[in-house]
């Protein structure tokens, strides 16, 4: 959201004092890292198992991993359309393929079920699955990419995916304000895997709420081997990378594999569920890592990192704290 100049030292300066206290309370000892770079898949299998019982100290042991990039997820490397076209597209036929499809300032909007997006670039459009008489569940996007177009961006752009019932793999999503939106929980959970965002201050910015995924009367969200980069200017803040809270009707989260940049606070949750292998890149938020609602999690196993070309580096674990507002 837009932030007045006199606030911008206040936030760093909290955001100092914050990560100060998360790191005394993390009792956790700092894991000497295997520089092998595992995928979060390959973490979890030696990872320790262990309820959060007070939220006052992370479980499990830190392991490098390798995250997506825009060189290594979304389309392929040579990619060329096989169909271009402007403006609103509705798929209505149960089971469609769309694929190679190069999309202008438009809106796909899915109205039947188990339609797949495959190679598709949208350049300043979206995707939206519930604008229907009925949900377009069982969507699948992937192999795809999401940039913004010539026209200008403002606070008001909605997200390019929303909104429930449906799997992200394998996608690119870069350089516009909003990223995935989870929502109409009664079209079905979501799945975010291998895929990277990246959100960025919009060209008109008044009161920017950006998000790299946001819940709001979402179900269960599960999201493996992502990473969320959130972009902010002295004069436009967004929310936070990801964003699933409490109050907002959103109902389970599942996080294994996540790594994150930037925000007030880089990974906000407020729901049921299990975070492992949570990493978010270090000093890099303006409040605090984490606020997190530590007593609705079974499992927590979250660190600061280092982000090098052969991937992460732990740094220091990070104690579950927060209300998950």
């Amino acid at each position: 959201m837009g932030t007045s100049s006199w606030r911008v030292p206040l936030r760093w300066a909290t955001g100092a004092l914050v990560a100060a206290v998360l790191t005394t309370l993390a009792t956790a000892p700092r894991d000497e890292p295997d520089t092998s770079g595992p995928s979060a898949e390959q973490a979890t299998a030696s990872a320790t198992d262990g309820p959060v019982s007070d939220g006052s100290a992370p479980t499990g042991k830190a392991t490098p991993l390798t995250f997506p990039t825009p060189g290594t997820a979304g389309l392929p490397d040579g990619w060329t359309p096989k169909r271009t076209h402007t403006g609103d597209l509705h798929l209505t036929e149960p089971g469609e393929v769309v694929s190679d499809l190069r999309i202008t300032d438009g809106i796909i909007s899915v109205e039947a079920e188990n339609v797949t997006l495959r190679r598709v670039q949208a350049v300043g459009s979206r995707v939206v699955n519930d604008n229907g008489p009925e949900c377009g569940s069982g969507l699948v996007v992937e192999q795809s990419e999401f940039v913004r177009s010539s026209r200008r961006t403002t606070d008001g752009d909605l997200q390019v995916i929303g909104n429930g019932g449906f799997t992200v793999r394998d996608v690119v999503i870069d350089g516009v304000p909003e990223g995935i939106r989870v929502g109409a929980a009664q079209c079905g959970g979501v799945v975010v895997e291998d895929t990277f965002i990246r959100v960025v201050p919009p060209d008109d910015c008044g009161d920017w709420h950006g998000d790299g995924i946001q819940g709001y009367g979402g179900g269960a969200l599960t999201v493996k081997n992502t990473r969320i980069v959130m972009r902010e200017t002295a004069d436009c803040y967004g929310t936070a990378p990801f964003f699933y809270p409490s109050g907002q009707g959103n109902t389970s989260l599942t996080v294994d594999g996540l790594l994150v940049e930037g925000g007030g606070y880089a990974f906000r949750a407020g729901t049921p569920g299990s975070v492992r292998n949570l990493q978010v890149v270090g000093d890099t938020w303006g409040y605090g890592p984490v606020d997190v609602l530590c007593s609705a999690l079974t499992d927590w196993q979250a660190h600061t990192v280092t982000v090098g070309d052969d991937g992460t580096r732990p740094v220091d674990p990070i104690a579950c704290a927060g209300s998950g507002n």
